[in-house]
């Protein structure tokens, strides 16, 4: 069951739900930080909608049915996890806290879940994964416009330890962020402290490092050029990060059936249903009301489904897996998690979610993450309408 959690910070806070978490990081952040985390395009509709969509989805519990012991594990990618709920790729985890990444990774793996590590992050690939040599992480990329820098960004991560390349495909142009943006190209971009960031991942190239060299904000302006430039790409674009990594490729930014089909059927080994956490596209659907049409569309193939964007509760992870997930990928609540406490903050944001996690699977009946089917969700409409 979900108990009440002391925090290694501060023996004032206590979290029972990700919600605490959230209400406690915003004493911490510092306020360019905050925006940076919580801002979303435009008006922020799809942000909002993101966080609303799994109410309108009611769950159908089994009853008579052993639930003595539940087992969460599962498995990604065929590497086994302890429970289907994972770590999205974030920029700047510096802001949240001194230890950066590394704390994220090590509550992730002390969790035992995988976490993606983002390219725009403040610690390297190499240390990362040489500092926690059991742990499962993937590596995120963006659609470069240097075809070199992207293939000495990828040639590597194989020999230090990535399991697969996540290639976010939905940041072809930077979206209008009201809350983030300010004026000036660059504090458009991002704040005076983030410039001081170094992006580490990035300095491969003799461009990215006369450009970091200039100093000031023109190495972040040669950096957004090359990742957020509208890049030209197309699907064969999946088959060269193949073959550059040796690595399965899982393409992250899908919201439709025909994409994932699309993708799957030019070599992605896994579709990421994700609307970027609300901050690209406004006005999207919310993830989870996508995703049976897109595990409908890979249903017959070996690709896996995973899905993010607004999922703050054990309950909506096993909605998410009923309806055809195979993992659900946590952003902003490891971010809050973070800030307040550091690695042991991370691992106990996802422990909240195994547990509540735990807690649904034995009220609804299933004994495993395989006993999870559709036939325990209902659309709130569908619902609804039975009992007219």
């Amino acid at each position: 069951m979900v108990t009440f959690r002391i925090s290694k910070m501060t023996s004032q806070f206590r979290a029972v739900s990700l919600d605490d978490y959230e209400v406690e990081a915003r004493k911490y952040l510092p306020a360019d930080g905050l925006a940076f985390y919580t801002s979303g395009s435009d008006g922020e509709e799809t942000l909002r909608d993101n966080t609303k969509a799994a109410r309108r989805y009611r769950l159908r519990p089994r009853v008579l049915i052993n639930v003595s012991t539940v087992d969460t594990s599962s498995t990604i990618l065929g590497h086994p996890v302890n429970f289907p709920v994972c770590v999205s790729p974030s920029a700047w985890h510096k802001f949240a806290h001194t230890e950066a990444e590394m704390a994220s990774a090590k509550g992730a793996s002390e969790a035992g879940v995988a976490m993606t590590l983002s390219s725009v992050s403040t610690t390297s690939k190499e240390h990362l994964t040489s500092s926690y040599p059991n742990g499962l992480f993937f590596m995120q990329a963006y659609v470069l416009r240097s075809e070199k820098l992207q293939q000495v960004m990828l040639r590597d991560l194989k020999e230090n330890g990535f399991k697969a390349v996540v290639l976010t495909v939905d940041c072809q142009v930077l979206s209008n962020r009201r809350k983030q943006f300010s004026s000036s190209l660059t504090e458009k971009v991002v704040s005076k402290e983030m410039r001081s960031f170094r992006l580490i991942n990035y300095l491969v190239t003799d461009e990215m490092r006369e450009a970091e060299a200039q100093g000031g904000g023109f190495w972040i302006q040669t950096l957004f050029h090359q990742a957020h430039g509208a890049a030209p790409t197309s699907l064969e674009y999946i088959q060269f990060v193949k073959a550059v990594s040796n690595l399965p490729v899982i393409v992250k930014g899908i919201l439709s059936g025909k994409a994932a089909r699309l993708a799957v059927e030019n070599g992605a080994d896994a579709v990421w249903i994700s609307n970027h956490g609300g901050r690209q596209l406004n006005f999207t659907p919310s993830t989870l009301d996508v995703l049976s049409e897109v595990a409908d569309a890979v249903k017959g193939s070996s690709a896996e489904v995973y899905i993010d964007s607004g999922f703050r509760t054990g309950t909506d992870v096993f909605k998410a897996l009923a309806m055809g997930a195979k993992a659900v990928f946590i952003g902003r609540p490891v971010l809050w998690g973070l800030a307040v406490a550091g690695s042991n903050g991370v691992r106990d944001v996802l422990e909240i979610l195994r547990d509540e996690l735990k807690l649904c699977m034995t009220l609804c009946g299933c004994p495993n993450i395989a006993a999870i089917s559709k036939s325990h969700v209902i659309s709130e409409s569908s619902y609804l309408a039975t009992k007219l």
